[in-house]
């Protein structure tokens, strides 16, 4: 195909747009390499030798601040995914009383911003004795993460087909085994999304833990970099190298979740009982004969449910 001149004129837009999307962590990683003196003299340009101890030696100063970092995002999506499947579940297939304005009231907590709860929720974990604690960050997160987990589920439940649960509950399977069998293998990709949206915010978040913590036995990575430039300040070889550190951990989760966020983005568009993992497949029908039944494969249940249906086909 012939490239017009307007068509080059938009590819050239196009790489100087990208440019200067990745020159700043381009940038970063180059400043990581080299040491003060090569930072004032060759500001622009890779300097060379290279100074690899810089990675070194930040990564002493920070590894404190990245296990916690790391156990609290952790524990704090595995709290979130769990309560949002259940609450989520609940809403979706269980009727109850009140479970509309429930459901809207915890939806509504969305439009809270989150800087305005910050007072109270400090005087709280306060009054609880859970400053300067693990708890005071992981709880917080479970708590206000889950709403949106809970909005996301409670539509994809609400989409899966009805025949499914009742063919589980044929076999026996309670509220919960539906949600663990049926309900939680069609959802993974949603479960991704609120994983990943979830694990962002968790790991960025600096407010709450500035205000919350002050010890650097459970301070996070956020806060742990403040204390680190102070220490390193005119050091820029070694700062550079901490920020490039601290964004390693979200770069693996990028290029490891990419596929699975993006299905999880638009399984909404597809109906979840249509989802290959639960198609029925119908039974050959004869002449003449019922042709009554047709399989339900479920993950994860490992035995075949059988829905039987009397249908009078042909003559």
């Amino acid at each position: 195909m012939k490239l017009t001149p307007s068509s080059h004129l938009w590819r050239g837009l196009l790489a100087l747009v990208l440019f200067l999307t990745f020159f700043p962590f381009i940038f970063m990683v180059m400043t990581s390499l080299k040491d003060t003196h090569q930072f004032f003299h060759t500001f622009w340009l890779p300097a060379f030798p290279l100074h690899l101890e810089n990675y070194a030696n930040a990564f002493r100063d920070l590894s404190r601040f990245i296990w916690n970092s790391l156990l609290v995002t952790g524990v704090s999506i595995t709290g979130i995914l769990f309560f949002s499947a259940v609450a989520g579940f609940l809403f979706a297939r269980y009727d109850f009383p009140g479970r509309s304005v429930l459901y809207y009231g915890i939806i509504m907590m969305m439009m809270i911003p989150g800087v305005l709860m910050l007072v109270p929720s400090f005087v709280w974990v306060k009054k609880l004795g859970l400053l300067d604690t693990y708890w005071v960050m992981v709880l917080p997160y479970v708590a206000g993460g889950q709403i949106l987990g809970i909005y996301l589920l409670r539509g994809f439940f609400s989409e899966i087909d009805n025949d499914l649960f009742e063919a589980a509950q044929v076999d026996g399977a309670g509220l919960l085994r539906q949600l663990w069998h049926v309900a939680i293998p069609l959802a993974k990709p949603v479960l991704g999304v609120v994983a990943i949206v979830s694990a962002l915010g968790v790991w960025n978040g600096f407010l709450w833990p500035l205000v919350t913590t002050s010890s650097e036995d459970v301070m996070v990575l956020t806060v742990g970099m403040m204390r680190y430039n102070s220490r390193v300040f005119g050091m820029y070889g070694r700062m550079f190298a901490g920020y490039t550190i601290s964004a390693i951990p979200l770069g693996i989760l990028f290029a490891f979740s990419t596929r699975l966020f993006m299905k999880g983005i638009t399984s909404g568009a597809l109906k979840a009982g249509t989802a290959p993992a639960a198609r029925a497949r119908p039974a050959p029908r004869q002449p003449g004969r019922y042709a009554s039944r047709f399989h339900v494969y479920l993950p994860g249940v490992d035995v075949m449910i059988v829905i039987t249906k009397r249908i009078k086909v042909g003559s």
